[in-house]
């Protein structure tokens, strides 16, 4: 009876282990916000893909739902023109990373603080693909609330 079991309690320790390719992603996610903390647009630029794309999906103040799409490179300029005595900080309060083949997803809830102090919060949903260079971000979309 106790050698049917133990194949049961394993299991849960088994779905836990990371790939090399879910590791890989992580780390590319884990870079962007190195980059953003930083203000470092190079660090930053070296995450994305050239075909990357952004999205946000929020409400406006008339309560409508809103896709707002800014590209990369405004959101790259907008970090680097933050000033160096501003602290940006993106914490990730979770990760459930997919691969399959050159394609990953990663679904990281977070927490966005200006110096110290919540700014808002929501999900990010990371689309990455893998190149010659390695994993590479194409999209990001995100939602953000108060």
């Amino acid at each position: 009876m106790r050698l049917q079991i133990l194949p049961l309690l394993l299991l849960p320790l088994s779905t836990y282990a990371q790939s090399d390719d879910e590791k890989a992603v992580r780390a590319v996610v884990d870079r962007l916000f190195e980059g953003m903390a930083k203000h470092d647009t190079t660090i930053i630029r070296s995450t994305f893909h050239a075909s990357a794309r952004l999205q946000s999906a929020g409400t406006n103040k008339q309560g409508e739902a809103v896709l707002r799409t800014d590209a990369v490179d405004s959101f790259i300029k907008s970090i680097g023109s933050i000033p160096a005595t501003t602290k940006i900080e993106e914490r990730l309060t979770g990760y459930e990373i997919r691969v399959d083949d050159r394609l990953a997803t990663a679904w990281t809830p977070y927490e966005f603080y200006v110096n110290d102090k919540l700014s808002h919060k929501g999900v990010d949903a990371f689309q990455l693909y893998k190149t010659a260079d390695g994993w590479k971000i194409i999209q990001i979309s995100d939602t953000r609330r108060k």
